[in-house]
């Protein structure tokens, strides 16, 4: 975030709060990026517009934030995959940001790659959670959805999702294992 705020000309707490402020609906594909980056502008009181080179270095530098995976994390992707388990992402992302997950490697894992701004429509709504489960052409109870944030695991348990509040790779591994366990899948 001290990257994109010293682009942004503001400082990591007032960018951090314009950020998600206007998040959802970049999440959403309601706005492109420049009209996003516009947006934060004003927010974090901004006085002229942000150029088209700002905007593709803010744009740059929020997507590569996102793109950093623990490797542990990799390492229980590739775990569930190689014991043949359907694995799928459901992330609120903007296109920038869902083009840059698609071409990663562990990418290859998953059967579906279902993003916010494809569905129009954001985690934790239940149109979100709705629209990924009729990609998968899956019931909520077919499903473990795994996140790190409590909206969205409430959101999915609320659905019938067995659910999986993500901290750690090994936290998450040792959960998984009961609930694979008790439903022999």
């Amino acid at each position: 975030m001290t990257s994109l705020a010293g682009i942004a000309g503001t400082s990591v707490r007032r960018l951090t709060d314009a950020y998600w402020q206007r998040r959802p609906a970049y999440d959403r594909a309601d706005m492109d990026a420049d009209a996003y980056w516009q947006q934060v502008g004003l927010l974090v009181g901004r006085s002229q517009a942000y150029n088209e080179a700002e905007v593709a270095e803010l744009t740059r530098l929020d997507t590569d934030s996102w793109l950093h995976l623990e490797g542990g994390t990799v390492a229980l992707i590739e775990e569930l995959a190689l014991a043949g388990h359907r694995l799928a992402v459901l992330s609120n992302a903007p296109v920038e940001i869902a083009d840059a997950i698609a071409g990663l490697p562990v990418a290859r894992h998953f059967e579906h790659l279902i993003f916010s701004c494809q569905l129009k429509m954001a985690k934790p709504d239940p149109e979100c959670f709705a629209g990924a489960l009729a990609k998968l052409g899956a019931t909520a109870v077919e499903v473990i959805f795994i996140d790190d944030q409590p909206d969205n695991v409430t959101a999915a348990v609320t659905l019938g999702m067995r659910s999986i509040r993500f901290t750690g790779p090994g936290q998450a591994r040792a959960l998984l294992t009961q609930l694979l366990a008790r439903n022999r899948w």
